[in-house]
């Protein structure tokens, strides 16, 4: 009997034991995987930001497009319970998400996450926003910006005029220069449409007239 009850016992020790490991390992990969994606995002030259044409999108959707869809499938929630974690989070889905679904309806589908994340970052109870340098918190805040929401707006042009402010070397200070424009720009379209006009086409919403005439002579500074 007891050594029935032994044996029963090592077999319950190599199962958690095996279990043990497997956790383990697979916190390790999912560590690996964010500091991949943040050091991706944020290698010297801003290669993939603002602009980098088909090109950043074919390497983002090769390299991250199966992360896109996990977080589409709700299958990246534990990522938001640690701050690098959700960096990493809104890298996904707020600027991955628009690289792998350009001019698709899915191409903002991930925003509602990345803007619940952001917040959690503002809120400063279990992630604190200035912990982070200052392009960090540059796309910590974007998801404010990108948001149809007045109060988020209102936050977004808040946000980035205090980072302009924390702007200390020269790389810094040249996106300081730009940043709070667009923001103010991006809260001018909502305070006027309380929406971007730009993305109905795109999510098959009817134009306003006042909006047809917006697009129909859309200022270059609006053409994002």
């Amino acid at each position: 009997m007891f050594a029935v009850i032994s044996r029963r016992c090592c077999k319950a020790s190599l199962v958690l034991t095996a279990k043990i490991i497997f956790y383990r390992s697979f916190a390790s990969n999912m560590s690996n995987k964010i500091e991949e994606i943040i050091d991706f995002w944020f290698r010297p030259g801003h290669v993939a930001w603002f602009g980098g044409g088909e090109a950043a999108n074919t390497e983002i959707r090769q390299k991250y497009g199966d992360l896109v869809e996990a977080a589409f499938e709700g299958k990246l929630e534990e990522w938001k319970d640690e701050p690098r974690a959700s960096l990493a989070l809104i890298l996904i889905c707020d600027q991955f998400c628009r690289n792998v679904n350009k001019a698709t309806k899915r191409m903002n589908g991930l925003d509602p996450i990345a803007l619940a994340v952001a917040h959690k970052f503002i809120e400063q109870k279990t992630h604190n926003h200035l912990d982070f340098s200052f392009f960090e918190r540059m796309f910590i805040y974007l998801p404010f910006e990108h948001s149809e929401n007045r109060a988020n707006q209102e936050l977004s042009v808040k946000l980035f005029t205090q980072l302009a402010e924390d702007a200390k070397t020269p790389d810094e200070k040249k996106f300081g220069e730009n940043i709070v424009q667009y923001a103010k720009d991006h809260k001018e379209i909502i305070d006027k449409f309380g929406r971007y006009p730009q993305r109905n086409a795109m999510l098959g919403r009817e134009n306003t007239p006042e909006e047809a005439e917006f697009l129909a002579n859309l200022p270059s500074k609006y053409k994002w």
